[in-house]
């Protein structure tokens, strides 16, 4: 039998980390403006789950047509959820300055909208990547599948909010998981939120 080595386990487990670790790096980079943080998450997914599909070709020139495609619908969800997201956080700091009974009802409020708006970032960029839709038709979308699907959006949450937790426990874990995360810890999130994802968007599907 004659052995090849493109076949080989390894070489294509290694060959997938170097993917990984470019796309990290294309997504870093093209978030650094913090304004274009939507449109390169948009970018990352589309790479990611055309992975879970199997379906991806060349890593970075797929990253670079997804951002620049979807740059201005992009821009637009990300800033839209950044607001919201900052007028929560000030929301919620003034709801801990008030007493008693009503600064428990205000944090269990404005905790359920931050959580919301959090289970809607998690679908809208990959809703944004796979399909050609209105940005309110995407939002709208969003929003159903954060409550319709709601196990399978604790889990994405689970895949997100565990390893950002564990690398903030202590100075050590910060300093032990910032090379982790600049370098492939965003791509093994995304990677295993679209297979999630691959399962979720079944219901757009047509046979």
């Amino acid at each position: 039998m004659k052995f090849n080595i493109t076949d080989n386990v390894v070489t294509r487990a290694l060959s997938r980390i170097c993917d990984f670790v470019i796309l990290n790096i294309l997504w870093l980079v093209c978030s650094i403006p913090i304004v274009t943080i939507g449109a390169s998450t948009t970018a990352l997914y589309s790479v990611m789950q055309k992975i879970v599909r199997n379906e991806e070709g060349y890593i970075a020139r797929s990253f670079f047509k997804a951002f620049k495609q979807n740059f201005k619908q992009a821009t637009i969800v990300w800033l839209l959820i950044a607001a919201l997201g900052l007028i929560l956080s000030v929301d919620l700091n003034m709801a801990r300055s008030l007493e008693g009974t009503i600064r428990i009802v205000f944090q269990v409020i404005f905790g359920f909208f931050s959580f919301w708006l959090f289970a809607i970032f998690l679908y809208v960029f990959p809703l944004l990547a796979r399909y050609e839709n209105s940005t309110k038709a995407t939002l709208k979308n969003a929003v159903i599948l954060s409550i319709a699907k709601l196990p399978f959006t604790f889990l994405m949450m689970v895949v997100v909010v565990v390893p950002v937790a564990a690398s903030l426990l202590t100075v050590r874990t910060i300093l032990l998981s910032v090379p982790i995360w600049m370098g492939i810890g965003v791509s093994i999130v995304t990677w295993l939120n679209a297979y999630i994802l691959k399962r979720v968007f079944k219901i757009f599907e047509t046979n």
